[in-house]
């Protein structure tokens, strides 16, 4: 329970941090929602610090019991017996599978400004399904095919390794916070990348650019 003292303590914080005076009301309520986040932080850290320990015991890893969990790899949702859990996190046994093959590197799991996906590259390049299709076939982007147990596509993983000089590391094509001030009131949003700076330029010595510059000139 917040009590009247922390309250106004919250209260102080504000003012020093922002220079602005915000209501108890107000005050609780966000009061209230940090609690509620320190609170799911800190369960999260007791079933990490369990899942660990029982890594000790099974080095190898271990299914996980229950539903809700993502896949580190391919972003699908994935429950009970089709999840995975080792050193390198949470995945769907489809991607788990494609590890035990050395179709893709378990650290992809852990590390994924390693790689891009297709759905980065939609959004970071404004790359469409014909172009990248068209990318793969020419050899131009080489990806890692992650197949369901029937054959078929599960996920595509271009590891930046694999696309050497072709594409950036991840950091230069983050986009980046805007905040706008409407009506006395602040709102965030996201823009690409490619709204602040010249991206022949930002990424030069990359050649998806010049690939996809050669396409807009073709399809004109």
């Amino acid at each position: 329970m917040i009590t009247d003292e922390q309250i106004t303590k919250f209260q102080e914080i504000y003012k020093k941090q922002y220079n602005k005076d915000i209501s108890r009301e107000e005050a609780y309520e966000s009061a209230q929602n940090l609690l509620g986040l320190v609170e799911l932080l800190y369960d999260q850290y007791i079933i990490d610090k369990k899942r660990k320990l029982r890594l000790e015991k099974e080095p190898k890893g271990f299914h996980l019991e229950g539903q809700g969990y993502t896949c580190h790899i391919c972003g699908n949702s994935t429950s009970d017996e089709d999840t995975w859990y080792d050193k390198y996190g949470i995945k769907c046994m489809t991607c788990q599978r494609a590890i035990d093959k050395k179709i893709i590197p378990a650290s992809v799991a852990k590390n994924e400004d390693s790689w891009y996906s297709k759905y980065d590259l939609e959004s970071r390049f404004n790359i469409d399904r014909y172009a990248m299709s068209r990318f793969i076939k020419a050899g131009i982007l080489k990806p890692r095919i992650i197949r369901n147990e029937n054959g078929s596509p599960h996920a595509y993983l271009f590891l930046i390794k694999d696309n050497k000089d072709v594409l950036p590391p991840k950091k230069l094509t983050e986009s980046q916070l805007v905040v706008e001030t409407k009506d006395d009131k602040e709102w965030h949003r996201h823009e690409p990348w490619y709204k602040f700076v010249d991206p022949y330029e930002h990424l030069k010595g990359y050649k998806i650019m010049d690939y996809l510059h050669s396409g807009k000139k073709e399809a004109n």
